[in-house]
């Protein structure tokens, strides 16, 4: 599983993913992917490279998820693969977070940093 981030402005970072995140893989991410939401207010999430996901996986963005929202923040997924994203709504991931189609659609979730 490959992750790489990218930030933009102060508390908010694209997360971009790639590969399958079953048990390996999602153990490979785990600490990276929660140090860098846990730094986040909004956390975008590009799941563009992300060929399957198991149930490792979904627990690991929900767990993020849940940490941002107690924060006032938001996981937002988007650029889902069809079959990934029958799984992530089927399993009620989209209760927790945003799922959207695009990072332009993702972006409307960025908030203007405080002057």
């Amino acid at each position: 599983m490959k992750l790489d981030s990218t930030p933009l402005e102060p508390g908010q970072i694209v997360i971009s993913l790639a590969g399958r995140m079953d048990i390996a893989g999602a153990a490979e991410i785990e600490t990276t992917f929660s140090a860098l939401a846990s730094h986040a207010h909004v956390a975008l999430v590009d799941m563009a490279g992300v060929t399957f996901l198991a149930s490792i996986g979904i627990r690991l963005i929900l767990a993020n998820a849940k940490s941002l929202y107690k924060r006032g923040g938001k996981l937002v997924l988007f650029n889902c693969d069809p079959q990934v994203e029958r799984v992530l709504l089927t399993t009620g991931v989209g209760e927790l977070t945003e799922i959207v189609a695009t990072r332009a659609d993702a972006d409307r979730f960025l908030v203007p940093a405080a002057s």
